[in-house]
């Protein structure tokens, strides 16, 4: 089964310190990383080392971090012949971790905000093919609806991680099969009392939705009830990327004929892993490793 990812491709520049400081002051780091980032090729990475079939659909600068990025992702077994380079600077992400693991991230899109509509067109012949296509709001809202909208035509299963969050069009909505919220994400993008009327208000558009909770797990609606899935216990280091790391778990999962919860716990056990280690990309886990996780580990 083979997976597209459209999306943003970063560098992620990550300081470590004890505490983030406060406005005007400067403190000491606990050390510094260079890795590959980007929600797009964050999730690629992720579905590609849990055993899928991936194409990453984005793009770099030609600057002194592009074909890094690129080298990167073909190192984690992703294919990379249709990222583009463009004039300018490749997008960059400078990400600040303290000593619980939490993380504050200013972005820069760079040649992430250069992918238009045009770009789309010329590279659907691999979501033609494709039996999911994970999309995120790190590139243009546009242009993630368009591509949504075609994919759905053509009976692509459609993916979206809705971050950053805003309200999504009905339209959208309507061509999106699964949608990944976080608790913050989902008061963002629909009104409601509670988690249980806002998954109601979207799935009544069309997704079926799936909150991701951090260590409370994930949230999804069976039989007209909030179902909580446990997350596994794990001592984490650094959180980046563990949303990402998730839904391109999920993906394969999911293409792979799996239950939604056993999909959900699949790409919960590969998150699981990846927060006990720093950075991104480079802390996602092998196929074998989430098996092995997956035997040895309770929620």
């Amino acid at each position: 089964m083979s997976i597209a990812v459209l999306g943003s491709i970063n560098v992620d520049l990550v300081s470590f310190t004890k505490r983030f400081p406060d406005p005007g002051e400067t403190i000491r780091g606990d050390g510094f990383e260079i890795h590959q980032g980007g929600k797009g090729a964050n999730q690629a990475v992720a579905a590609a080392k849990s055993g899928g079939d991936v194409f990453m659909l984005g793009a770099v600068g030609k600057d002194i971090f592009g074909d890094f990025l690129i080298d990167s992702l073909k190192k984690s077994g992703v294919k990379t012949e249709r990222i583009s380079k463009f004039e300018g600077t490749s997008g960059v992400a400078s990400i600040w971790v303290d000593g619980n693991g939490e993380n504050s991230i200013i972005l820069d899109g760079g040649a992430n905000d250069k992918i238009d509509k045009g770009f789309v067109e010329k590279n659907f012949d691999i979501v033609r093919r494709s039996d999911f296509l994970l999309i995120q709001f790190e590139i243009s809202k546009d242009v993630v609806g368009y591509a949504a909208r075609l994919a759905h035509d053509l009976g692509v299963k459609v993916i979206l991680d809705p971050a950053p969050a805003f309200q999504i069009s009905d339209d959208i909505l309507k061509c999106v099969d699964y949608i990944t919220p976080n608790e913050i994400e989902i008061t963002q993008i629909v009104d409601g009392k509670n988690l249980k009327e806002r998954i109601i208000a979207i799935e009544k558009m069309g997704p079926k939705v799936i909150v991701k909770a951090g260590r409370k797990g994930v949230y999804i609606l069976k039989d007209g009830e909030i179902l909580n899935l446990k997350a596994f216990r794990v001592n984490a280091v650094d959180t980046t990327g563990a949303g990402d790391c998730f839904n391109g778990t999920l993906a394969v999962g999911l293409s792979e004929g799996k239950a939604l919860e056993m999909a959900c716990y699949f790409a919960m056990a590969a998150s699981a892993i990846s927060v006990t280690r720093r950075g991104a990309g480079s802390s996602f886990p092998s196929r074998k490793e989430i098996e092995e996780f997956l035997k040895t580990h309770e929620t």
